[in-house]
């Protein structure tokens, strides 16, 4: 889950395409349009929520918000929020990650790149690095959909995409200046010389067979020649009521040019204007945890600079709750929110404790009860206070010791309640974070992520590095395809090595807490990693290999004949991934990170997870 709120400038068909997209991802999503919308394809646009106080695109609710509160109550409990606001002035409020303009007024119609940390210009009139962060492109053919991150998309061309054969005639354009009236329902079949609104009295007719795919609400004002219908020659009725492929390729492009600028796929590799880092705060990981060298490393930043940060921590937690003890967040001076302590109401007071923290508000630690507010039903021990240059020295320590990969322990203190404050020791033997409630005491152990070693860039692998990435492990790929072995095509990635299986296994720096997922193109190349890997005299906590239990059956079996210890290749998860009916790359990579997940909650002496039987 992506948590992260986006603003999207417009809420027309593909505007709709793209809040799909974002929403899907795990993003919270506000829509911003005109209190009369000029959207066509009404049937998949969240601008009806306007007309008609909420509507449903494919399965995504979109809702009516009065104000910025309403709307992030609606995004925390799911929905799309969509707000009557052209010029997005709501962004002051909401303070969102990404800003999306979506408008389609084949030029920019107010949106600049101070706007929002990351903004996104949608089609003609936008240039990269100039008055967006990026543009994407909305012409139809080779490259729809495809990120720029200089320049610009292709200019207007007012020659509509083909459909069915059909591109100018498809579209139905206003006779006169006067106000729409429709006579016909979107999804209608009708026919060439059909009549289909009027405008001032006179007639709007279809020029081609079809089905009507999109038509303007009643009493929008028009100008002569306005584009106001369309019909799909196709005539798939059902089709009204799905995104287009357009809106959905060019949501693909933004969700890219999102996840890329704003650094949520990891710090490696990411294609980042030379300037971008001067205009925000590099984005941390959306995890929210002392052990994440990124969220450390973006606080301390802040932190460096001289600006305060409002910072809530769980310190306990009792029940079922969306995160637990160690879930934490922090909110910059300049409204930027880092990290996650579970979503939904607690997630918003603990925002606003935070906010009002970094302003000179006094710390406070208090026990939240969830019952009221949301369904988990849980408690939470909430700490909140500033981190101010005082904390610094602490945190640039933590930041060290992750990146050389040493283990040690944080400690808040928090006797007096005025003043609490941030330690950080050597390793202790802690099984996982403890509150100490007759001390007012909190201990956590904190170490680097685990890494993960994938060998194998082919389309599982390239699938799994995006996903583990996700969950927090620390990915390192090997193949021995120049074309797969590359940056470009594992963005994830923290490093790609090319070169013979045998040698690339023989040489990877494999450590005790780390995991190894094999996955290459060949049943020679799987036994091949296994045995250099088994054969260590260190072995991973995790080694898992993809394959048909003929193939594990057989790989056993030349493992032990090679000299690897029966237990050793025991403990081999082979097949790999747990058992939940996947077909597809994107599926098989999801039940690997889910057994990674889950091996990892052992390591720690976690249990089952939420919904989770034993």
């Amino acid at each position: 889950m992506i948590e992260m709120l986006v603003v999207i400038r417009g809420a027309g068909d593909i505007a709709s395409g793209i809040a799909l997209r974002l929403h899907r991802a795990g993003m919270r999503v506000v829509m911003c349009d005109l209190a009369v919308p000029t959207s066509i394809r009404r049937t998949v646009c969240f601008s009806e929520a306007i007309r008609l106080g909420e509507t449903l695109v494919e399965d995504v609710r979109g809702v009516l918000c009065g104000n910025v509160e309403a709307a992030r109550a609606a995004v925390a409990a799911g929905d799309v929020a969509v707000l009557v606001d052209p010029k997005a002035a709501c962004v002051r409020d909401l303070a969102p990650d990404a800003l999306v303009d979506a408008i389609l007024a084949k030029r920019n119609l107010g949106t600049t790149r101070d706007m929002a940390p990351v903004v996104i210009g949608v089609g003609p009139g936008f240039t990269a690095r100039q008055d967006c962060d990026a543009a994407v492109e909305t012409m139809r053919g080779h490259y729809l959909g495809r990120v720029y991150y200089e320049g610009s998309p292709i200019p207007n061309t007012a020659v509509p995409g083909l459909i069915g054969g059909y591109a100018g005639e498809r579209v139905m354009r206003a006779p006169a200046d006067g106000v729409f009236e429709p006579c016909v329902e979107i999804g209608a079949q009708v026919k060439a010389g059909d009549v289909c609104a009027t405008v001032a009295g006179e007639p709007m007719c279809a020029t081609i067979d079809g089905v009507v795919r999109g038509l303007l609400q009643a009493g929008v004002p028009v100008r002569a020649g306005m584009k106001s219908g369309d019909v799909d020659p196709r005539c798939h009725p059902e089709y009204i009521e799905s995104s287009s492929d357009k809106a959905l390729a060019v949501g693909g492009g933004v969700l890219e040019a999102i996840l890329s600028l704003s650094g949520a796929l990891g710090e490696k590799n990411v294609r980042v204007p030379d300037d971008f880092a001067e205009k925000t705060v590099q984005t941390a990981p959306l995890n929210g945890s002392l052990s994440d060298a990124g969220f450390v490393s973006a606080i301390a930043d802040e932190l460096a600079a001289g600006r305060r940060v409002g910072f809530a921590s769980l310190l306990a937690t009792r029940g079922s709750m969306p995160r637990h003890e160690g879930a934490r967040l922090a909110v910059t001076e300049k409204d930027r929110l880092l990290g996650t302590v579970g979503g939904g109401a607690i997630e918003r007071l603990a925002i606003e404790r935070a906010r009002a923290a970094r302003d000179g508000g006094s710390p406070s630690l208090a026990w939240y009860r969830t019952g009221d507010e949301m369904a988990c039903g849980g408690d939470a021990l909430l700490a909140v206070r500033s981190l101010t240059a005082d904390d610094l020295p602490v945190l640039l320590a933590l930041r060290d010791a992750l990146e050389h990969d040493e283990s040690a322990s944080v400690t808040e203190r928090w006797s007096d309640p005025a003043a609490p404050t941030l330690e950080l020791a050597p390793a202790a033997r802690l099984a996982g974070p403890t509150w100490d409630d007759a001390r007012a005491t909190y201990r956590e152990p904190v170490a680097a992520p685990s890494r993960l070693h994938v060998f194998g860039a082919g389309h599982v692998g390239a699938a799994l590095v995006a996903m583990a990435s996700a969950v927090g492990f620390e990915c390192h790929v090997y193949d021995d395809r120049p074309e797969l072995a590359t940056s470009a095509n594992l963005p994830a990635a923290t490093s790609v090595t090319c070169g013979a299986f045998d040698e690339l296994a023989a040489g990877a720096v494999i450590g005790p807490r780390d995991s190894v997922v094999v996955l290459t193109h060949g049943h020679a190349h799987d036994e091949t990693v296994l045995l250099a890997v088994l054969s260590r005299d260190v072995q991973p906590a995790y080694v898992g290999c993809i394959g048909s239990a003929r193939k594990a059956a057989l790989a056993r079996e030349h493992l032990v004949a090679a000299g690897v210890p029966q237990e050793r290749v025991d403990a081999v998860a082979m097949p790999i991934g747990l058992a939940i009916g996947a077909v597809t790359p994107a599926e098989i990579a999801l039940a690997i990170v889910a057994q990674l997940v889950r091996r990892r909650a052992e390591r720690r002496g976690e249990g089952p997870g939420k919904g989770e039987r034993a």
